[in-house]
Parts: C-alpha cells; sequence; structure tokens
C-alpha cells in the first residue's frame, strides 16, 4: 500500500516526489489473550467474560498470536520482502508482533504512543501499557529499538489505579485528534519502506479496513 492515499489530495511537488519513493504497509498485532474474551463476551451478550477481557492490563500474545506473526515472518521470508523502518506502539501485543515478524528484515524499530487506541476507561486494561521502563525489563530486546518518541508525562500518561484493568499508561488523546498528525508524520517519515504494526481501532479509521490479526496491507 503507498503512502499516497493517506497524504492531502492536493501535496506539493516536493511530497509527490517522495511519495513515488516510499511504501507504506500495514499490519494489526496477532491475536493478544483479551481478544478471544471480549469477542465471546459480545457474541454471546456476557457480561463476565467482556469484564474479564477487559481487566487484562496490557495483554501478551495467546499462543496463537504468537503462531500468527511466526507465519507473517515465514511469508515474507518466501517473498524476500524487507523494511527500512517498522512503527509500533508502547503495547506488548504489538511490540511482540513486531519483534517476531520483523527481526531481521528490518534495519530500524521506533515505539510511537501515537498510534495506540483511544484509552476509554470502559475498555480497562488492554488500552494502557507500561512504563518505558516497565517495557525495557519485560524486552530485552528493546535496548537496540528508539523509544524517543515515548514521552511520559506528555503523550504517555500514568493512569488511575481504580480504572478497570489497574494502573496504566495510556495516550491522553482520542484517536480521531491524532489521525491527521500522525498520517502526515508517516508519509514524512525518511525511510523508503516502512511498516505499522498497529491496532484495529486506530487502522480500521485509517484505512477504512476492517484488519484481521497479522494481516498485511
Amino acid at each position: 500500500r503507498t503512502s499516497a492515499s493517506l497524504a492531502s489530495e492536493h501535496p506539493e511537488p516536493a511530497m509527490t516526489s517522495a511519495l513515488r519513493r516510499k511504501t507504506l504497509s500495514f499490519v494489526r498485532h496477532g491475536e493478544a489473550e483479551h481478544n478471544p474474551l471480549v469477542v465471546r463476551g459480545k457474541r454471546d451478550s456476557d457480561l463476565e467474560l467482556l469484564r474479564r477481557g477487559r481487566s487484562i492490563l496490557d495483554p501478551s500474545l495467546t499462543p496463537a498470536g504468537r503462531e500468527q506473526a511466526a507465519e507473517l515472518r515465514r511469508t515474507l521470508l518466501a517473498s524476500g520482502q524487507r523494511f527500512d523502518l517498522v512503527v509500533t506502539t508502547p503495547l506488548s501485543r504489538t511490540i511482540e508482533t513486531s519483534h517476531l515478524a520483523f527481526e531481521g528484515l528490518c534495519d530500524r524499530f521506533m515505539i510511537t504512543p501515537e498510534a495506540t487506541e483511544t484509552a476509554e476507561e470502559r475498555l480497562g486494561g488492554p488500552q494502557r501499557g507500561m512504563s518505558a521502563a516497565g517495557m525495557r525489563a519485560k524486552f530485552d530486546f528493546l535496548a537496540a529499538w528508539d523509544l524517543s518518541s515515548i514521552r511520559e508525562g506528555e503523550n504517555w500518561l500514568r493512569g488511575d489505579a481504580a480504572v478497570l484493568g489497574g494502573e496504566g499508561y495510556y495516550h491522553p488523546q482520542p484517536v480521531e485528534a491524532r489521525l491527521g498528525p500522525l498520517r502526515q508524520w508517516l508519509v514524512n517519515l525518511e525511510f523508503e519502506r516502512v511498516v505499522v504494526v498497529g491496532h484495529s481501532g486506530v487502522l480500521d479509521r485509517l484505512l477504512g479496513l476492517q484488519m484481521a490479526n497479522c494481516q498485511l496491507v
């Protein structure tokens, strides 16, 4: 998917030239621990299942989600695809997906809170993550990743422990307020082959698609 569809309808000439050289791809994270509970809870109108799913703070991938990421990696290896930059979010499910699918296939990894979903209190723990120090402690491979876009106290705030799922970090703005700046930031990145590993609540709005786990577009 080229970035031209994410830019304004009448870009400047210099931007038009850059767009011809740039390719933006997008991946939704693999299945995470809360996903089966929330899906079943919605399907069966089971409020207890929904609550259980939404009580998981910063859920990790399930075994199925890890296999989805591994399968994506096998597909990329078979096709010979490589990327210059992976952009992902400070949540465990996207970090794990990025590492499992793209390690060794990409030159650089960057984490930004700007691509997280809206942290609505009713949606609980899955919309919230850890501090940068907590991420580095959980994932030692982050020592080689760029976390400079995480600005705790600005775009990554520590939340209230009373919220469903407990205390966690989140972006204070709703996703709708961030889509325009995020779109332009992605277009302006000085890398030719960029892949964004993100969340359905952002990618669905950004692309107008309902994406499956680990689907690449």
